[in-house]
This record gives C-alpha cells, structure tokens and sequence, in this order.
C-alpha cells in the first residue's frame, strides 16, 4: 500500500519522518519529494523589473544623467572643471532621486515572507501498517494525505 501526505517545509516534516522510521518503516520504503513553485527557466532571473529597489535605482539612474548634463555644463566655467561637477551632480542627484522614490513609495514596499514549496511524502508499507502511519502525519500537521492499493 501507497500513503502519500504533502507537508509545508517545516521541523513537522523532519518529526514526521523520524517517527515514521523509528516506528519501523525502512528508510528505503519512503520518499520524499520536494514540490517546485515555479519553473526553472532564465528568464527568471531576468525579469524583476516590479522589484522594489530596481525601479528606485532607475529613478536614481535618471536623475543622475539629467543632472550630471547641467553640471558638466557649469563646470566649464567653473573653479574644478566639467568632470568634476558632472561627477559630483550625478551622485548628489542618484541620491536624492533614489531617496525620494523610496519616501514617497514606501507604502509599496512590503517584505512578505516567501512561501516555502510543499513536499510530498510518499511511503511503502503493509496495509495493517497504513493507520499508524496516517495518524503519524496527521499527528505532524500534514496538509493532505492518500492512499494507493499497490495492485500492479
């Protein structure tokens, strides 16, 4: 018999394996699955452009170039010359920018906490051993659980 139960990733699972082993299921008789939230691909990685901080380094970028143009401008009629002034206004001008886009945008910004993939538990026993093993996972918080007649 197949029991099949999906944890959230948490010490209730590691609990949950643990007392099932030491209740005399083999190690080699359970599986464990760790479920994927979201599929692997590259472009994942490429596409954060609604994260937080990448739009207020964007506003900061922007400020920064508009303002290094004027003060490369007054710098060459200035004491310390255009590079200099393009310098010194682009970084005062990327951090009023920045500063200001994350003031007015805090609101937005919120750390939620990340939701962890569910695991899927699935364990080879004897059909007079599938109670003490469904109540060992329900026992550990399991989210769902089922069962297979194994009749291949």
């Amino acid at each position: 018999m197949l029991i099949i139960g999906t944890f959230e990733h948490s010490i209730e699972l590691e609990q949950a394996l643990a007392e099932l082993e030491h209740s005399g299921i083999l190690r080699s008789h359970i599986l464990v699955v760790p479920m994927d939230i979201y599929p692997i691909t590259s472009d994942r990685f490429m596409n954060k452009s609604n994260d937080f901080y990448n739009k207020g380094i964007e506003v900061g970028m922007a400020c920064a170039t508009a303002c290094s143009v004027v003060g490369v401008s007054i710098g060459f009629i200035l004491s310390l010359g255009p590079i200099f002034w393009g310098l010194a206004t682009a970084f005062t001008a990327f951090m009023i920018g920045f500063g200001l886009y994350c003031l007015f945008n805090k609101n937005t910004h919120r750390h939620l906490p990340k939701k962890l993939p569910e695991v899927t538990v699935v364990v080879q026993c004897q059909a007079n051993q599938s109670i003490p093993v469904e109540e060992i996972m329900w026992k550990y918080r399991v989210l769902t659980v089922g069962r297979v007649l194994e009749s291949l």
